[in-house]
């Protein structure tokens, strides 16, 4: 066969033939896919059927392309996506493409053309001419999305770029047949996969050219790590014609056995090669490229992947690589993934023992594995190897000495050193239920009810010092036994092995007895504990969950600690577990290895050592299902800080897909955020926080939740913003950010508000208006019947009174004028008549003011007050008017200058002033009469003084001043003066006018 068509060689029972020469030799055996974890979603759970495609976008969403639809996928959710409008009919997705730019090309069968996702909306991207289905989409490095039209032979090819379709046909060197793959090299070279042949075109080239390459139907094209091409197709996957291997150690051929339908490859970022074979599953070569450069030809292992190992289904058609460097497979039944697993299963010792597992560790750095009939030996950087073969289970294993191991049988024991092996007896029906060999020779074994033994010196004895059931030995980093007891046994003095019973320990029933580098530890149920030096040091169970139940421990050179128990594998260093063991409540950072890590069966719950290291740093695990190993060298942390985006926005019954920034209806009160992060090797892991700006007021912890539900929001601008860390801890810190804006309803807009404060204002103020007119209303009303009472007074001391009196005085007169002058009595009568004279002016001078005389201005009338009063010569008193001088109410008047007057008296009597200040202010809504002194004030002791029974000045003021609905303010300190404030309501202090005569006053 030429090697321009390429060699045809296969695989058997894969779908794939790695083809390198014309010499073709018996097959291989087929290795199972052992040291990779898979996941998958099948229908059932909600995954798309018939899946053609699988892709990613920029921001890291994957989407899968079905006969079903298209989906996006956070590796939680399969969410649909569909065309806008009421009908939008099922799409059938043959390609999809995540481009540079973010968009998202999806390529449909049926004649559907493609369409484009972008902004949260899927449209059409108007590609002329579109064929039954599209069989390829590809980007070149100017950002043109290329389209293989599959279906037909001719128009088979088209170009958009810049917002325009090119198509290509005879005249670019297309031959008649359909393309099943356009594909771009990293040199920039673009290469077609036709239905038998290969064409390229390297950059700035107009036509394709022949290359001369034989293919099947359905072929494809990848790139290894070295650069070069390799062809896969229903026969062989190979290297493409003209490329040379790089050494003669690749010239063996691997047949095939059964055919397939296609052939789909890719080489992942560590040079593997994956193939899809649409009718058998799913084939990996490890780095073929890399094998190419040794010259062992064992180097080379072929792997497979079908339903029976727990594959969807063996009708593969999609595979693709993720940006975390995951591989994911699309199949008839759902979707796969493949990354590498933390935790591996041994191949080389068969599962399921019916007896378990016994392991144990030798100094030479070997470790040794026997399962029901088989003793295995593990030496560092090897796989496992049988030693011998054994008619009876082991009940233990332990070291004897630096390298060789003890083999405790039913009614034996053997010692195995390398390939010798030495027999011993062992004490009659005494079950081993684990074992030690202390530095001083001595081998303990303990039997539960049938005691605790020991050898020594080829012999064995009995232990009696007590009653205790020993369960378990293990040998302390002292060199001692230690040996676990079901009860607390009975001891004289210091036995010669450290005794473990719960009783010694606040952590439950025990249930591993873990020896370290430089301690003793224990587990239980409610905690864990470690015993150094004598001295007891615990942790309990709530604080520290994963180190409860643990059976199996093991502390490496390298500082690591690993345990095995209900929580599965944990990795922490040594140093933090001791600083937690001295401070209780201590953070103790550790990694968790599980189900989602490739563990697959719980821990044994056995005697004896059920995790080991090797001297190569390998991590043997027991499990009751098989023996697992990790291999810290292969463990890697995902640096990638996941993508994060928020999904969708539901405000009732709407829904807002991709939102970055929303407007919502006026009124809305409620929402709910779906985010996520798109990080996929174990999405239950991924841990988020998020807030909500001017709601929350700090990051609030999600765990792994995915949306949020907000109520009772206000009109505002709002941020959402959203974090994520990976399962490896590692954080997007800045994540996404979604700006929710809520306008406010009528009655939340500013103005509604503001003119409801004016209202309730002018209620309020009229409510207050109506009041003081009421109150004025009622005092003028009590002025009035003051003034009348005093206008009748007058009436009647002027009609009865006043004129009796005159008669009296007329009487007296013609009396007086009756009698001699020189009598003396002519005097005292006329004194008499003067006096009485004086009266009658007296009282009518009283009948005047009740009849309210009069009324001048209040100001002229408090002038002549201050005239009247006492002051020494030199005090300066003054009298200030503010305000258009006003009539005041008589009434009112009368007792604002009574008031007044009380107050000029005591400050000429008392204050010992320099200055007195009257002011008077003529206000629309008030009159107020200031007097103000610098005296000496009125201190607490006076002002109480002054307020005794007795002394009624001020408490008359007081009172005046509440009969006219007046306040009356008197502020004084010793030293520093008085201040006496009368303040009168202008509705009670001035006549009653017309509103429309008040509206031009000023205060």
């Amino acid at each position: 066969m030429s090697r321009a068509g390429g060699l045809r060689i296969g695989l058997a029972g894969a779908a794939l033939a790695l083809g390198l020469a014309a010499i073709a030799q018996a097959a291989p055996a087929l290795e199972p896919l052992a040291e990779y974890k898979r996941v998958s979603w099948s229908i059932e759970g909600g995954a798309p059927s018939r899946v053609n495609t699988i892709g990613q976008s920029r921001d890291g969403y994957l989407w899968i392309g079905s006969v079903d639809g298209l989906f996006r996928f956070d590796g939680v959710a399969f969410e649909p996506i569909q065309r806008d409008g009421p009908k939008p009919g099922r799409l059938n997705v043959s390609q999809v493409l995540g481009a540079r730019s973010g968009a998202l090309w999806a390529g449909l069968g049926r004649g559907g053309g493609v369409v484009v996702y972008r902004d949260g909306r899927l449209i059409d991207a108007r590609m002329p001419d579109p064929s039954r289905e599209v069989t390829s989409l590809a980007e070149d490095r100017e950002g043109g999305i290329w389209v293989a039209r599959g279906g037909r032979k001719r128009a088979t090819l088209a170009r958009w770029h810049d917002g325009r379709w090119t198509e290509f046909g005879p005249e670019a060197g297309l031959p008649e047949q359909e393309i099943w793959q356009v594909f771009f090299d990293r040199q920039g070279v673009q290469w077609l996969v036709l239905t038998n042949t290969v064409l390229r075109r390297a950059p700035g080239e107009t036509r394709f050219s022949p290359t001369g390459a034989k293919v099947a139907r359905r072929a494809s094209l990848a790139q290894d790590a070295l650069g070069r091409l390799w062809l896969s197709d229903s026969t062989s996957t190979r290297l493409m014609s003209g490329e040379a291997p790089a050494a003669s150690s690749l010239t063996q051929a691997y047949p095939r056995r059964d055919e397939v339908g296609a052939s789909r490859i890719l080489f992942d970022r560590k040079g593997d090669l994956w193939g899809a074979t649409w009718t058998d599953g799913v084939v990996h070569i490890p780095a073929p490229g890399v094998a190419a450069r040794s010259a062992d030809t064992g180097a080379l292992r072929i792997q497979s992947y079908k339903a029976v190992h727990g594959l969807t289904s063996d009708q593969t058609h999609a595979v693709f690589e993720d940006r975390e460097g995951n591989i994911w497979f699309g199949t008839e039944l759902g979707l796969d993934m493949m990354r590498p697993a933390a935790v591996t299963v041994e191949q080389a010792i068969p599962p399921n023992s019916a007896r378990g597992y016994r392991m144990t560790a030798t100094a030479d750095g070997s470790v040794w594995v026997a399962d029901a009939h088989t003793l295995y030996a593990i030496a560092p950087g090897r796989a496992p190897r049988p030693v011998l073969r054994t008619d009876w289970s082991a009940g233990s294993l332990c070291a004897a000495g630096s390298d060789a191991v003890w083999v405790t049988l039913r009614d034996t024991v053997l010692r195995v050193r390398r390939d010798k092996v030495e027999t011993f007896p062992k004490p009659a029906e005494a079950s081993a239920y684990g074992c030690a060999e202390g530095e001083d020779g001595r081998l303990w074994m303990a039997a539960l009810d049938k005691g605790l033994y020991w050898r020594e010196g080829g012999a064995w004895s009995r232990w009696s010092g007590g009653q205790g059931i020993a369960s378990n030995a293990a040998l302390q980093p002292d060199g001692r036994a230690a040996i676990l007891f079901r009860n607390a046994p009975t001891l004289q003095g210091r036995p010669p092995f450290e005794p473990i019973h719960k009783a010694r320990f606040s952590i439950g029933e025990i249930e591993g007895l873990l020896p370290g580098r430089e301690a003793l530890y224990v587990s239980g149920g409610q905690g864990f504990a470690r015993l150094r030096g004598g001295a007891v040091a615990s942790l309990d169970a709530e604080r520290y969950p994963w180190l409860t139940s643990v059976n199996g421990l093991v502390q490496t050179p390298a500082g690591d600690t690993w345990t095995i128990g209900d929580a599965g594998v944990v990795r922490m260093r040594s140093a933090d577990l001791d600083q937690a063991l001295d401070k209780p409540g201590a953070a103790l950072p550790r990694r968790v290895f599980d189900f989602r890590d490739g563990l697959n069966s719980f821990v044994q719950k056995s005697p004896g050592q059920q995790i080991a290291a090797g001297g190569d740093g390998r991590i043997w695990i027991l499990t009751r299902r098989n023996v697992v190993v990790v291999d810290p060298a292969r463990l890697s942390v995902n640096t990638l800080p996941p993508p994060v985006a928020i999904r969708a926005v539901m405000v009732g019954d709407q829904h807002f897909r991709d939102p970055a920034a929303l407007r919502l209806p006026a009124g809305t009160r409620g929402l709910r955020i779906h985010y996520t992060a798109l990080s996929f090797p174990a999405p239950d892991r991924v841990r988020f926080q998020y807030r909500l700006e001017g709601v929350d007021k700090d990051w609030i912890e999600a765990g792994d939740r995915r949306e949020v539900i907000y109520d009772n929001l206000h009109p505002g601008t709002f941020h959402f913003r959203v974090k994520a860390a990976n399962s490896d801890g590692v954080w997007n810190e800045q994540g996404a950010t979604l700006t929710v804006e809520i306008p406010p309803t009528l009655v939340e807009t500013w103005w509604f508000r503001a003119a409801c404060v004016l209202a309730v204002a002018l209620a309020l103020w009229g409510v207050y208006a109506l009041r003081l007119r009421r109150v004025s209303a009622q005092i003028k009303d009590r002025l009035e019947q003051r003034a009348a009472e005093r206008e009748r007074i007058a009436r009647e001391l002027h009609d009865t009174l006043l004129q009796s009196v005159q008669g009296l005085i007329m009487r007296f007169q013609s009396v007086a004028y009756q009698i001699p002058d020189d009598l003396p009595a002519r005097e005292v009568i006329n004194q008499a008549l003067d006096r009485a004279d004086q009266m009658l002016v007296e009282g009518r001078d009283r009948v005047r003011d009740l009849r309210g005389a009069e009324v001048r201005r209040l100001d002229l009338v408090l002038r002549e007050l201050m005239a009247e009063q006492p002051f020494e010569p030199g005090v300066k008193v003054e009298l200030a008017a503010e305000g258009t001088p006003r009539p005041v109410q008589p009434l009112v008047q009368e007792e604002i200058v009574r008031i007044a007057g009380e107050a000029l008296f005591n400050a000429a009597r008392h204050a010992k002033a320099s200055q007195v200040l009257v002011k008077v202010s003529y206000g629309v809504r008030q009159l107020q009469v200031t007097i103000r002194d610098d005296g000496v004030g009125i201190g607490a002791n006076r002002m109480a003084w002054a307020s005794r029974e007795g002394h009624y000045g001020l408490i008359g003021m007081h009172e005046r001043a509440g009969k006219m609905g007046a306040q009356l303010a008197i502020e004084s300190a010793s030293g520093k003066g008085t201040t006496i404030a009368l303040s009168v309501a202008g509705s009670i202090a001035y006549p009653t006018q017309p509103w429309f005569a008040r509206l031009g006053r000023k205060k």
